[in-house]
């Protein structure tokens, strides 16, 4: 039997009652001994680092994952059972699942476009990361809604996580575009490197997908190019 894969609390080094701060104190203590721009950096290490840390820092996500984890060990064998959490809806759960898959899918191709970005831009990785975080976030939007639109386009069932988050950036696009062309607001060195990363994470993720179903859900949106008439 395979072994058990350490949780998100275990990664970090923390217990599940831990307050954000702590939470906060163990990834940077972490991240700084596995960070791949460091002698003793892992790639990998500082992927499940970051998942970690995206997840745990936000009070719904934590939330949402602690309830996969089920009661906390010290509650497995409370006597009394008045209290004991309503066990969780099947498709609330599924749904729960789908939405966590997307978030790391989109995560994970963020981090690989930024550090592409960074060599060709010859900028700081950094630079990159911080505005993919921000993309990132959206990805756990409307996962019913996101789902039932995958399912349309013809995504099997394996995929439907990942064309939620295809989906999740096209429409991080949309908004985007239109925030950055309403007149109000200068194209800046953050704006293109957002346009920039869009389309990339775009072609990381939908390197998974056939062609069919990346043509159903509408293709890489091109938002550098609709911004500056250029490509990445």
């Amino acid at each position: 039997m395979s072994p058990k894969s350490p949780s998100l609390y275990e990664q970090l080094g923390v217990a599940r009652d831990a307050t954000r701060t702590s939470v906060q104190r163990a990834y940077r203590r972490k991240a700084l001994r596995h960070h791949p721009d460091h002698q003793t950096g892992n790639a990998e290490t500082m992927s499940d680092l970051n998942n970690a840390w995206f997840v745990l820092s936000d009070a719904t996500r934590r939330a949402a994952y602690d309830k996969t984890l089920g009661p906390p060990p010290s509650q497995h064998h409370a006597p009394n059972k008045t209290f004991q959490a309503k066990p969780k809806n099947r498709k609330t759960a599924w749904f729960d699942g789908l939405k966590l898959q997307a978030t790391r899918l989109g995560r994970e191709a963020g981090l690989s476009a930024s550090q592409a970005l960074a060599i060709r831009h010859r900028v700081r990785r950094l630079e990159y990361e911080i505005i993919a975080e921000e993309i990132v976030k959206s990805f756990g939007e409307r996962t019913e809604e996101r789902v039932r639109l995958a399912r349309d386009a013809g995504a099997a069932p394996l995929d439907l996580a990942l064309a939620a988050a295809l989906i999740g950036l096209h429409e991080f696009s949309v908004r985007f575009l239109r925030a950055s062309t309403s007149g109000d607001t200068d194209i800046d060195n953050t704006i293109i490197r957002t346009a920039q990363l869009i389309d990339r994470m775009w072609d990381n993720l939908a390197h998974g997908v056939s062609w069919e179903l990346e043509t159903a859900l509408g293709g890489n949106p091109r938002t550098l190019r609709s911004l500056t008439g250029r490509r990445v």
